[in-house]
């Protein structure tokens, strides 16, 4: 009996020490990332049969377990992987917006140094030296183009070093996983779950999760880890390995890609490119979607600010004459279309494209695709655009002319940047004040003679314009209307020369010849001529800069809705509001993720006042269980003495 007695402490006293253990175990890692809660669990012994009844025999520790949730694992990875995604945007896009700064400095400010310089060549067109200083605002608005356009391409190398980063990260973890799942399977062929093992491969998937959004299926023990649409990176032992490579539609962008399983070196077209919807969460699906979302967009926002200010002053100052006596050529380089082939297109076809009007271009990127009958023009987010059925190899998309040529194979597509390229491209064609040509083409004059209040404005100049010959309009109050030398035009209507041209005061009357035109008003008397001839020298007249520098008050940009500087003040706004947005995004996954957490330790993790509880527990069980042993040995003693 003394012997069952002490066989049955002996079973207490191995349950309290494994109790014991495993209490101080939780209590050394309650600090320890990824520790899952572990827990002894205990089963009373077999009884023996005696003629009396079955007798107890103690206890028996089956196993020790985690206080593992499946569930709340999962929504912590869940929300990792959004909480991953939106710090990166986020991060990011703070950036650019510090780069962007105030909506009424830089760039803005420039644009309005231009024009105010602009105004004053115009009130004194001889002016060299104001000249000159036109030509420093020109250079110093150019130097802002191409500092915000490097800006941009430090952020988006920036994109790639971390896009780099995270892809060899991810293939740590991946292999982690599959080396545990190979080790777990191993260790749990003797019956027992290895938790030291089984923890960290959960935290692996976690730290995975805030690398990449992923899926995880769960077979024979293994944890299969998934991307996207099923694109599998660990099954059983095995990972796959990830790899950071050129874009085929954008060479400097880089993307994610699937590794050869030999490593030798892929082409374009026998890698596999992890398409969107598997580029989506943590921070890769961050980097990606400020990338594509934000960055890429902003860019060709500005770029489009860049296009149509030089277009619209080379477009004037073609309109006017320089200090030489010439017609005005270009003052600025301005960025045009790019197109770039897709790496892995197997035909030999070719797209161009070309601004249908360059003082409104467009800002979207697209994609011209060949489907095998047609080429299907989309945007970035693949909403259809239009499409050019041969026999036709071109059309008009809202602002672009868009050439096909060669041949091309089903699949072929390319990629179309507006003025995305427009910062690096923008820059000055000429340093020389003189080049500027602050005059008009045409002059007008009243002659001398003249008794009434007629006046004449300004001539003003259209493309396509001729040097007229001299027109001289004569008032010929019987008619009620004027007489020109040669033929004009008023509107719609063509008068031949000394045509009665029907004046009315309180209209006036607006005559063009040849792309020049000018515009009577008041009351003109009998016989009063007023004149609209050949500028033939204009050195100190200015009317054209004048109207150059009314070009900051057109309304060309968003579909003539904004002028050039109230364009940059909404890019500007556009990049502020989104920043705002992705901080609360961030913000409210954060807090979700902290939610997820909290819940998940509320059954994983260690409460250490519970544990010290247990501690005592099982102290004092370790303490009862000795007596017993000592009663036991005590037992025994007395039944040898009474046999001596």
């Amino acid at each position: 009996m003394s012997n069952n007695i002490l066989s049955i402490g002996l079973s207490g006293l191995n349950a309290a020490q494994w109790g014991l253990t495993t209490t101080g175990n939780n209590i050394s890692n309650a600090a320890t990332p990824g520790y899952t809660l572990e827990k002894v669990s205990y089963a009373e012994s077999s009884g023996q049969y005696t003629s009396s009844g079955y007798l107890g025999n103690g206890v028996q520790t089956t196993a020790v377990t985690r206080s593992y949730s499946q569930y709340l694992t999962t929504q912590v990875n869940n929300t990792t992987s959004s909480s991953s995604a939106a710090t990166a945007n986020y991060t990011m896009i703070s950036q650019l917006n510090n780069l962007v700064g105030d909506s009424t400095k830089g760039i803005a400010s420039a644009i309005g140094s231009y024009f105010s310089g602009m105004q004053t060549v115009a009130n004194d067109a001889s002016s060299t030296s104001a000249r000159q200083s036109l030509i420093s605002s020109a250079q110093t608005l150019a130097d802002q183009f191409n500092s915000a356009g490097e800006q941009y391409d430090q952020l988006r190398q920036s994109v790639n070093t971390q896009l780099s980063s995270a892809v060899t990260q991810i293939n740590t973890y991946t292999k982690q996983i599959a080396d545990l799942n190979q080790q777990i399977s191993a260790a749990t062929a003797g019956g027992q779950s290895p938790n030291q093992l089984m923890d960290q491969r959960d935290q692996a998937v976690t730290d995975l999760s805030s690398m990449i959004g992923v899926s995880v299926v769960q077979q024979n023990g293994n944890y299969n880890v998934f991307v996207g649409n099923g694109q599998p990176l660990v099954v059983g032992n095995n990972a796959t390995n990830l790899q950071t490579v050129n874009s085929p539609s954008d060479p400097s962008e880089l993307t994610v890609a699937f590794a050869s399983k030999d490593g030798s070196t892929q082409t374009a077209a026998n890698t596999q490119y992890l398409d969107s919807t598997a580029l989506q969460g943590g921070t890769v699906g961050g980097l990606i979607d400020f990338r594509t979302n934000t960055l890429d967009p902003a860019q060709a926002k500005l770029g489009a600010i860049a296009t149509s200010f030089a277009v619209q002053v080379n477009g004037q100052n073609a309109l006017g004459i320089d200090l030489n006596g010439k017609t005005g050529g270009d003052l600025f380089t301005a960025g045009t279309p790019s197109v770039y082939a897709n790496a892995r297109n197997k035909g030999t076809g070719s797209v161009a494209a070309t601004f249908t009007d360059a003082t409104q271009p467009p800002t979207s990127d697209w994609t011209v695709s060949y489907d095998g009958s047609s080429y299907n023009v989309t945007d970035t987010s693949g909403k259809a655009i239009g499409s050019i059925t041969p026999p036709a190899t071109d059309g008009t998309f809202s602002g672009l002319q868009i050439s096909v040529s060669g041949s091309m194979q089903k699949g072929d597509f390319f990629t179309i940047q507006s003025t995305r390229g427009s910062l690096d491209n923008f820059g000055l064609s000429t340093t020389s004040g003189s080049a500027v040509a602050a005059a008009s083409p045409a002059v007008t004059s009243s002659a001398t003679a003249n008794t009434g209040s007629g006046s004449i404005t300004s001539a003003t100049v259209s493309s396509g314009y001729s040097l007229p010959t001299d027109i001289a309009l004569t008032y010929n109050s019987t008619a009620s209307g004027f007489t020109s030398n040669v033929a004009v035009t008023v509107g719609s209507t063509n008068y031949a020369a000394g045509a009665t041209i029907p004046y009315d005061s309180s209209k006036g009357l607006t005559v063009s010849s040849n792309g020049i035109s000018a515009t009577i008003t008041g009351k003109p008397s009998n016989s009063d001529v007023f004149n609209i001839s050949a500028n033939k020298g204009g050195t100190s007249d200015g009317s054209n800069a004048t109207a150059m520098s009314n070009l900051v008050t057109t309304k060309s940009m968003s579909g003539g809705t904004d002028t050039l500087t109230s364009a940059y003040a909404n890019y500007v706004n556009d990049i502020g509001n989104q920043t705002n947005q992705l901080k609360a995004t961030s913000t409210s996954q954060t807090a979700l993720l902290n939610q997820a957490t909290t819940a998940q330790q509320s059954v994983q993790g260690v409460n250490l006042n519970e544990e010290a509880a247990n501690l005592m527990q099982y102290q004092q069980l370790y303490q009862a269980n000795s007596k017993v042993i000592q009663i036991a040995s005590s037992l025994f003693q007395t039944i040898l003495g009474a046999l001596n």
